[in-house]
């Protein structure tokens, strides 16, 4: 119990003083409801001592305002600040974590399924949000509140309290048993969750392939997902559900024991009427608290389980920056002898290479050579295996993160729009632009024109992922961007595959124009897209097979002469023999 306790603690990180006043009104809380045990002394004193009746009224009206007003007042602040603690506390380590999840390499995101990490932050957190602050509170404060009772009855009669005591460390002892039972299963309920998270994901991504192909089918992971949570969920109540029959067991049985052991001290040693009926009414009252405890120590499992979910994120290694930063100078790249694996699995093998400042470079191979893969290393999405890069001299580990995204905009192979306006989506490149310069960067991008025919303009809120654009009107919009943007260096991954020809030409003569006195990486498959180049990278199962100036490799036999000719007579061309 406390191990979670600290794991909570530590959690709200940011909300301690919050979660500390919450506790302390919480505990106030416990400690006002011994003023009715004391008003109920005073009104049975009254009854079976004959003492005055107007002063036991005046005392039992002030007891009975300083608990209602004092219960509402704590209460009041105990609730609100528990669940102001949960709701901050949990966005603190939402936004905590979006900052985190953008430092990590994108190898991360290949060995875990986005379902997970969307679990995680969806499901678990909210399990947390609304559960994890009100546990604490509610554990301390009961806990708090039936030890503030057997104190008080161990000196009022020592033998009831003895009696209240044993049933209360019997009953945590079962507790500890039900908490052992929730933190065992409790994984196999956040696995399940996590997969359903998953499947849903995975089903709803790839609703369009499902009902073109199989429509009666194609759920068959999202069911069997669903029946893997439910089965989850009824495996942790049943396993839950016997220590806590037993936990009431032995609080009915304590309290019958209390009432016994009253009336037995009524006739044996003639206790006073009086403290009989307190007695009694005590019986009924000191294992209420408690057992609010139990019932959420109890499910203490499910928060552990969704803390180490969260902790197993945490624990992942992001990037490590030059600290302090060293400055790049000119935007010259140099790759030098760098390899890069997936796993076990080498992609790129000792590249290296040169790309001049201000220069357009294409990079030309066979589906799965590797091109990809070196543009990511570039910005450092993904961390190099071997070797280094360098940009105006410096390593890329050791500049500023920020300044390295400042220097580098990029038009993705896949294309994906946020479901916000198109105007947001273009100034993504260069937050608060005013509307003049995103219209520059989409009329340059060549896609001011359908923009402007759509019925809000500009203010057009797509579908998610862009979806109801045509491919070529979002990759005309995620050049706008960066274009906008307006970096000196400009890495273009497959940049006019999803193009047509017309507007192929418009794109690439608008990027001609744009790039101008840029550095400018471009992943090639037509001809039109290293008509302008300076410089030519052919990479061929992971390794740099020819480098140089495009009218130099067309006269050698190798890879870039093969890309010619294969792409000539696609077009119906032939090589000229000279």
């Amino acid at each position: 119990m406390m191990q979670i306790m600290k794991m909570l603690w530590k959690f709200s990180e940011h909300q301690h003083k919050t979660l500390a006043i919450t506790l302390l009104m919480s505990l106030a809380r416990a400690m006002i409801g011994i003023t009715q045990l004391m008003a109920l002394l005073l009104a049975l004193d009254v009854v079976t001592n004959g003492s005055p009746v107007e002063s036991a009224i005046r005392n039992i009206v002030i007891l009975t305002v300083i608990c209602a007003l004092g219960s509402f007042a704590t209460s009041f602040f105990e609730h609100t600040g528990g669940v102001a603690v949960g709701f901050y506390m949990t966005a603190d380590k939402r936004i905590g974590l979006g900052h985190f999840l953008k430092r990590l390499p994108l190898g991360f995101f290949s060995d875990h399924h986005s379902g997970n990490i969307v679990a995680v932050l969806t499901t678990t957190l909210s399990g947390i949000e609304t559960g994890a602050a009100m546990a604490m509170v509610t554990t301390v404060s009961g806990i708090f509140g039936a030890f503030s009772m057997l104190i008080a009855v161990f000196f009022y009669e020592w033998r009831i309290g003895l009696i209240t005591g044993i049933g209360m460390g019997l009953y945590l002892l079962v507790v500890d048993v039900q908490m052992r039972v929730s933190e065992k299963n409790a994984p196999l309920l956040q696995k399940a969750q996590n997969a359903l998270a998953a499947a849903t994901l995975t089903f709803l991504q790839g609703i369009e392939v499902t009902k073109a192909f199989r429509v009666k089918e194609g759920n068959e992971e999202l069911n069997a997902a669903i029946q893997d949570s439910r089965k989850a969920n009824i495996n942790l109540t049943n396993q839950v559900m016997p220590s806590q029959f037993l936990g009431r067991v032995v609080l009915a049985l304590f309290e019958i024991g209390i009432i016994a052991c009253t009336l037995w001290l009524r006739e044996e040693e003639n206790i006073s009427l009086a403290k009989t009926i307190l007695l009694l009414v005590f019986s009924f009252m000191v294992y209420v608290s408690l057992g609010q405890a139990g019932s959420v120590l109890s499910m203490m499992g499910l928060l552990d389980s969704g803390l180490k979910a969260m902790g197993e994120v945490e624990a992942s290694k992001p990037m490590k920056w030059g600290e302090p930063p060293r400055p790049m100078g000119s935007n010259e790249i140099e790759l030098k002898e760098v390899s890069f694996s997936y796993g076990d699995h080498e992609v790129l093998h000792h590249v290296s290479a040169t790309i001049k400042e201000k220069s357009l470079t294409a990079i030309i191979g066979p589906s799965g050579s590797g091109k990809t893969t070196l543009c990511e290393l570039i910005p450092r999405f993904r961390d190099v295996s071997s070797g280094s890069i360098k940009i105006g001299g410096v390593d890329i580990k050791e500049v500023d993160a920020e300044e390295l995204m400042k220097r580098i905009s990029m038009v993705f192979q896949k294309v994906y729009l946020f479901e916000d306006s198109i105007y947001h989506n273009i100034a993504f490149g260069k937050p608060g632009a005013s509307m003049e310069e995103v219209r520059a960067a989409a009329k340059a991008a060549r896609c001011d024109d359908f923009i402007r025919a759509l019925p809000d303009g500009y203010q057009t809120v797509l579908e998610e992922g862009g979806s109801s654009l045509s491919g070529g009107e979002k990759q005309r919009i995620s050049i706008a961007r960066a274009i906008l943007k307006d970096s000196p260096i400009i890495i273009m991954d497959e940049a006019t595959a999803a193009l047509d020809a017309e507007n192929e030409h418009e794109i690439l003569a608008a990027i001609e124009a744009l790039t101008r006195n840029k550095t400018v990486i471009m992943i090639a498959h037509r001809m039109r897209s290293i008509r302008n180049a300076d410089h030519i990278i052919a990479i061929r199962d992971g390794r740099v097979v020819q480098e140089g100036r495009p009218e130099d490799l067309a006269g050698q036999d190798g890879l870039y002469r093969e890309f010619l000719r294969t792409r000539e007579e696609s077009s119906g061309w032939t090589l000229d023999p000279s």
